[in-house]
């Protein structure tokens, strides 16, 4: 039952994301499901994208560029917190992620690019302390 409600939910928000798309060329970034081929390790891969996408958009000054990949990480995280709720040092991880996230998203809207560098750098902090608790076997 517990499996049938996390793929609901999954499902939901994926279909709640794919609404959220205001244009073909960001459909291309759909935020991605679990399942047997795509495991929640593919989801990781979608954030690196995303985060190396704002780093590059970063440097060219493209601030659109900047919040909607931060969106789409944003809507990708909120997937992967609810699968690993249970653990409550991820769900830390989690809302440091979720702040950072949403700080490099205001200040991508106000094209403030040392406040949104300085949010990327909380993010990227954020991912990698995350990684390493991942690393050391905390799950």
């Amino acid at each position: 039952m517990r499996f049938l409600i996390v793929f609901f939910v999954l499902g939901f928000a994926t279909l709640f994301a794919y609404g959220q798309q205001p244009n073909k060329e960001q459909a291309a970034d759909k935020v991605p499901t679990v399942s047997a081929e795509k495991p929640a390790s593919f989801w990781m891969a979608k954030k690196l994208e995303h985060s190396k996408s704002i780093l590059e958009a970063l440097t060219k000054g493209e601030f659109d560029k900047v919040a909607s990949d931060a969106e789409q990480m944003r809507l990708i995280g909120k997937l992967e917190s609810f699968v690993r709720r249970s653990n409550p040092d991820y769900v830390t991880q989690t809302h440091t992620f979720e702040l950072a996230n949403k700080e490099l998203i205001r200040q991508a809207k106000r094209k403030n690019s040392e406040g949104a560098v300085l949010a990327f750098n909380q993010l990227t902090s954020s991912c990698v302390a995350c990684h390493m608790l991942l690393r050391e076997g905390v799950q």
